[in-house]
């Protein structure tokens, strides 16, 4: 996600389906409490989890 990737791409590159991606990144939005992934890429820099 950091990378800019899209849920095909990062499916793709971890032998996923897109939906599964989808649902991880859901999950992670909820778990950073924001709204975008740009969101939780800025939040999970600021709190040094990236």
């Amino acid at each position: 996600m950091s990378l800019g990737m899209s849920n095909k791409v990062i499916a793709k590159k971890l032998d996923n389906s897109e939906g599964t991606i989808r649902n991880h990144v859901s999950q992670i939005l909820a778990k950073l409490d924001v709204k975008d992934r740009t969101q939780a890429v800025i939040k999970a820099i600021n709190q040094n989890l990236i």
